[in-house]
C-alpha cells in the first residue's frame, strides 16, 4: 500500500490524520482562505504503511494505491458490541493444542481463510514480513515428519555422553539432560516411531510453515507468534484444530537441505510451524492455569 495524498474535495479539516500518524508525515498547513488543514509529505520514504490515516478519516479522504478496499467499521461493529469480554475469554480458553486428527483433508477455502486471518496480524513497524509454505501433500508431510523426528535418534545416541557435554550447556539444557525422565521420554518416542506413529505432525492433513527475514532483535519472532495465533484462532472458528510444532521448526532452521527443498530463501529463519486438521476428539472443559506472576509499579 502507498499513501499518495489527501482528497481535499472530501477532507473536512478534522486533522485526525495528524494525531495518529506514527511517522508524523501529516502536518498542519494553511489553505488559501487561511483555514488550517492537513498536508501529507513523504520525501524520505518514512511511511510505514500502517494505514492509521485511512482508518481514522471520517470521509475517506486519504488517497492510496496498491491495496484492496478497507474494511469499514460502523458503531455497531465495535468489538465490544460483537463479543463480550466474557465470551472472548471463553474462546481463548477453549483453544487446545490438537494432537489427534481425523484423516480427512481440509477444503482449500478453509486454509485460505486461515491465511487471510494471519494476513491481518499486526507487526513491528507494519513490516508484514512473513512468508508461508503450506503443505497438504501427505507424502511430503510424512517426509518432513521423518526428518524432524531424527532428533530423537540423535539425542538417544548422545545421551550416554551427557556428562561430558554438561559443562557446555545452558542451565535449562543441563537440567533436561540430567533428568532421568529424559531417557524414558526418548525411548517412548522411538518406540512409537517404530510402530508407525507420526509423533511430529500427528497425521495432520495440513502443515503451515512461517518464515521471515531477521530484523531488530526478537521482533520478527514476536510478529510470527502473533500471526500464527491469529491463524490458530481462525482455525478454531472454522471447527478445526491446530498445534505449534517446535521439533519441525528446529529441524528446518538447522537443515540447509530442507530449507532448499521448501524454497526458504537465504537469510530467512523459520519462526513457526503449525498443523491444521479436523479434530478427532472433543475436549469437554478448559483446564486451569497457574496464577500470573505480576509485578505492579504504581
Amino acid at each position: 500500500m502507498k499513501i499518495i495524498d489527501i482528497d481535499y474535495g472530501k477532507c473536512t479539516d478534522c486533522l485526525r490524520c495528524i494525531k495518529v500518524c506514527p511517522s508524523k508525515l501529516y502536518i498542519e498547513s494553511k489553505r488559501d482562505n487561511n483555514k488550517i488543514t492537513a498536508k501529507f509529505a513523504n520525501p524520505f520514504g518514512l511511511c510505514v504503511r500502517c494505514g492509521h490515516c485511512i482508518a481514522i478519516c471520517p470521509t475517506e479522504a486519504i488517497k492510496y494505491s496498491d491495496a484492496d478496499q478497507p474494511f469499514n467499521i460502523g458503531k455497531e461493529m465495535k468489538l465490544d458490541k460483537i463479543v463480550s469480554y466474557e465470551n472472548l475469554l471463553k474462546i481463548l480458553r477453549m483453544r487446545r493444542s490438537m494432537r489427534v486428527y481425523k484423516k480427512e483433508n481440509i477444503p482449500r477455502d478453509k486454509i485460505d481463510a486461515i491465511l487471510e486471518a494471519m494476513r491481518y496480524a499486526p507487526s513491528a513497524s507494519n513490516r508484514q514480513n512473513w512468508r508461508y509454505t503450506v503443505i497438504t501433500d501427505k507424502q511430503e508431510i510424512k517426509y518432513l515428519s521423518k526428518e524432524s523426528s531424527s532428533f530423537f535418534r540423535v539425542a538417544r545416541k548422545l545421551l550416554p555422553l551427557r556428562f561430558l557435554v554438561v559443562p557446555f550447556l545452558s542451565a535449562g539444557e543441563r537440567k533436561r539432560v540430567l533428568n532421568p525422565s529424559t531417557k524414558i521420554q526418548l525411548d517412548s518416542g522411538l518406540k512409537r516411531m517404530e510402530e508407525g506413529e507420526d509423533i511430529i505432525f500427528f497425521n495432520a492433513p495440513c502443515v503451515i510453515i512461517l518464515y521471515a527475514r531477521k530484523y531488530t532483535k526478537n521482533l520478527a519472532a514476536n510478529d510470527a507468534g502473533v500471526a500464527l495465533t491469529h491463524g490458530m484462532l481462525a482455525a478454531q472458528a472454522l471447527g478445526l484444530g491446530s498445534c505449534w510444532i517446535g521439533f519441525a521448526q528446529r529441524k528446518l532452521n538447522g537443515s540447509r537441505k530442507l530449507k532448499k527443498r521448501y524454497k526458504i530463501p537465504k537469510g530467512f529463519d523459520v519462526l513457526g510451524v503449525i498443523t491444521i486438521g479436523n479434530p478427532a476428539v472433543e475436549y469437554r472443559r478448559a483446564p486451569p492455569r497457574r496464577k500470573l506472576r505480576v509485578q505492579w509499579i504504581e
